[in-house]
């Protein structure tokens, strides 16, 4: 039996997708992350409503430090890899 392909994901949405995830893991809102990690709110909102196409290395070490993790445990998920993303 055939296996069906998922659709892959860019890595906004992935980023985004593990965002939720912390967040309403640690009961956080998107505004308090905003303060705990020095990411702007509007960083944050762009990211949540799918508006912002490129993130950076240093918001996803800001993010993850706000949630209380390492960046290699924020990225630590297979939907990180190479052959689960849309690296377009």
């Amino acid at each position: 039996m055939e296996k069906a392909k998922k659709e892959d994901k860019n890595l906004s949405e992935v980023v985004r997708d593990r965002i939720c995830k912390f967040l309403g893991e640690r009961n956080l809102t998107q505004y308090r992350l905003a303060k705990i990690s020095n990411v702007p709110l509007p960083t944050i909102k762009g990211i949540m409503q799918r508006r912002t196409k490129g993130i950076q290395l240093k918001t996803i070490i800001l993010l993850a430090h706000g949630l209380g993790m390492t960046p290699s445990e924020f990225i630590d998920d297979p939907s990180f890899l190479a052959e689960n993303l849309t690296l377009d």
